[in-house]
């Protein structure tokens, strides 16, 4: 009914009349005089005050599974009941996680290199192994690798849309939604049938950090969106992380000035683990090549595999840093694309796999 009104008068709303049930029945000459709205919102609200409006709306969401929790219902997140400009509720598709669960953020910028991607994957699967649920907003790059992480981990994931959960955004991401929502929910505050606005996307980013006990940066640089995010956990109380970069690359200007303003640098899960006082009793991942232990490599296969990380590496640089020839060099690459160990890039690159 209010899709258009921000969070903030809603909040004003409630807090003026108390009650959903009071603010819909009050009248709208009484909704201008109080300065809840203005001549126009409150003309908007009460040309949508239509029972038989609402009645079909909860319909449409019975068919599509969709699933509203107010602030005041129980299953409405304690965590995020705390913040600043806290939704008055929230859309969901999926399993809400309860709040006996831990819940840490693990963000970044769309466009990030091969580096941010296996940051967010390396961090967000051991977390979800460790009972960590790992939340995120489904963009483009690390966002998404951070989901894709967590179901690999087996672990739960919460998507959190800058649009209605009935409508999936990015486009490509359809695959993706599916699993987040059979491996935990997709999350809104804007009801079913609200499309992507660029002004909806900061205000979402409260509710990412405000479900976490934590927020980590994958990857970002100096003017990426995701900064909008950490000034929020800041002002939230939350513990920010960061992913140490290479200092050459703007994709992590970022994260390493965010390192320099007092964020706790990040290497491992454990780091996460250990700063938020979460018990490392359940959290025993296995490491990469002990997971592939039982894959036997050649000599020169394990030195080509230990010259790779999870920067790109071209053939030239493989060449220089190995003892391997040219044309032998070329078959071990593809025998470890084989056993899934490497992977290869545009351009001939290479790098490690997991």
């Amino acid at each position: 009914m209010v899709g258009h009104v921000g969070s903030r008068k809603l909040n004003l709303i409630l807090e003026i009349y108390g009650t959903a049930r009071d603010a819909f029945m009050a009248e709208h000459n009484e909704m201008v005089r109080s300065a809840a709205l203005t001549a126009n919102a409150a003309g908007l609200f009460s040309r949508n005050r239509n029972l038989g409006y609402i009645e079909e709306l909860l319909r449409s969401m019975e068919n599509q599974g969709i699933a509203y929790f107010s602030r005041e219902h129980e299953r409405f997140p304690a965590l995020l009941k705390e913040i600043p400009d806290a939704p008055v509720g929230v859309f969901c598709m999926g399993t809400l996680p309860s709040d006996n669960t831990h819940k840490v953020a693990v963000i970044g910028s769309r466009k990030c290199s091969e580096y941010g991607l296996m940051a967010a994957r390396l961090l967000s699967k051991p977390l979800a192994q460790s009972g960590v649920v790992v939340v995120s907003g489904m963009a483009r790059g690390v966002d998404s690798m951070a989901h894709r992480g967590a179901i690999q981990g087996g672990g739960k994931t919460i998507a959190v849309l800058g649009c209605g959960v009935d409508i999936c955004y990015p486009s490509e991401n359809r695959h993706l939604r599916d699993e987040i929502i059979n491996n935990g929910c997709v999350l809104s505050e804007y009801p079913p049938g609200t499309t992507p606005t660029p002004a909806y996307f900061p205000a979402r980013n409260r509710i990412i950090s405000g479900l976490s006990q934590g927020v980590v940066v994958s990857e970002a640089g100096k003017k990426s969106g995701t900064l909008i995010t950490v000034d929020q956990a800041i002002e939230q109380g939350r513990e920010v992380f960061a992913v140490p970069g290479n200092i050459s690359s703007y994709l992590s200007a970022g994260t390493n000035q965010l390192i320099r303003d007092g964020a706790t640098p990040v290497s491992d899960y454990t780091d996460i683990l250990f700063a938020l006082g979460i018990s490392l009793e359940n959290s025993a991942p296995e490491k990469t090549f002990e997971k592939n232990s039982k894959i036997i490599l050649a000599p020169d296969e394990k030195q080509v595999y230990d010259s790779l990380n999870f920067e790109p590496v071209s053939m030239d640089m493989l060449m220089e840093i190995t003892d391997v020839a040219a044309g032998q060099l070329h078959y071990i690459c593809t025998q470890l694309e084989l056993k899934g160990l490497a992977r290869r890039l545009h351009g001939s690159r290479y790098v490690k796999n997991n």
